[in-house]
């Protein structure tokens, strides 16, 4: 079950967004603090560019997660809203892996943290882009579940 093809329930749709968002933030954090004791390592352009990246993504993904807050208070399309959610989902878990990859290129270290196999990400970026291309709305949840037996 996914964001494009789960009911709506009020409160709980975002929780995994938020939830890799804020993993996202700490984990910048974290690795900000490490690096900034590496006296040469704050200078280093690779370093620097990193940081920006990884700043840009959690940016992406925090606006992503207002848009689908602000698209489930006003009530919109429910298929509206289904993307809303996956893209936030999609932003906030490729921030999150990006946090974490930089974490561990910049101080050999990673840290644990919760899988996404429940949550398949490349068939939400097929879902969004046939309904942004094509119009085709996402599946009922029957539909999905069906296919993936």
């Amino acid at each position: 079950m996914n964001a494009l093809t789960q009911p709506i329930v009020a409160g709980q749709p975002l929780a995994k967004s938020q939830h890799d968002l804020h993993n996202a933030r700490t984990l910048l954090d974290a690795t900000l603090r490490f690096v900034r004791q590496q006296a040469k390592t704050t200078e280093d352009p690779y370093v620097i560019s990193r940081f920006g990246d990884v700043q840009i993504r959690i940016e992406v993904a925090a606006a992503l997660l207002e848009r689908a807050e602000d698209f489930l208070d006003r009530h919109e399309d429910n298929t509206e809203i289904g993307i809303a959610i996956a893209e936030s989902h999609l932003a906030s878990a490729e921030a999150l892996s990006t946090a974490s990859n930089a974490e561990f290129e910049l101080t050999g270290q990673r840290s644990p943290l919760p899988g996404s196999l429940h949550d398949p990400l490349r068939w939400k970026l097929h879902l969004i882009g046939n309904f942004r291309l094509n119009g085709i709305h996402p599946p009922s949840f029957s539909t999905v579940t069906e296919g993936a037996v």
